[in-house]
């Protein structure tokens, strides 16, 4: 078992190739915004049920329909 330690710059570089993954910069930049924006209606108590069902599920289905297409299609390592 290898001890890799995750990087900064792992957010952003495909796995298999090591470069810039445009589909991974801008992913984690939505994430960033939304996540901002949801805290922020957090902290001012404008947040409501709706909002939190809508945010956590944008995120869950994102990152099930990621892990799905991957083993789907991804390259054998």
């Amino acid at each position: 078992m290898t001890n890799h330690k995750m990087q900064f710059s792992d957010l952003f570089k495909d796995a298999g190739t090591g470069q810039l993954s445009h589909t991974k910069l801008w992913a984690n930049i939505a994430y960033f915004a939304a996540t901002i924006a949801f805290c922020w209606m957090s902290y001012q108590g404008t947040a409501t049920g709706e909002i939190w069902f809508i945010y956590l599920g944008v995120l869950g289905i994102h990152g099930a329909a990621s892990k799905l297409i991957g083993l789907k299609y991804g390259a054998k390592l």
